[in-house]
């Protein structure tokens, strides 16, 4: 799976299961601001949340993610069949 995050971090996104369903959130704060006779603030939040399903015969535990350049990948591997 690959979601495409712009402008979050690593450290911005948080993945964890809640009651056997994976979920994906990420906020950024951002403040600016300038000191002196010609001051200003500047704000901004945004949010991200979604949450999945896992798939039919899917090795939960062997779930990996990874954030790279803004996108998150989720490999979920398929259960091995005898």
């Amino acid at each position: 799976m690959r979601f495409d995050i712009p402008g979050l971090s690593k450290e911005d996104v948080k993945i964890c299961v809640e009651d056997d369903v994976p979920v994906i959130r990420g906020e950024r704060k951002k403040e600016e601001g300038k000191d002196g006779d010609d001051w200003w603030t500047s704000r901004s939040y945004s949010s991200y949340g979604t949450r999945l399903q896992f798939p039919d015969k899917c090795d939960k535990s062997r779930v990996k993610a990874e954030m790279k350049d803004g996108v998150l990948y989720i490999s979920i591997p398929k259960t091995k069949v005898d």
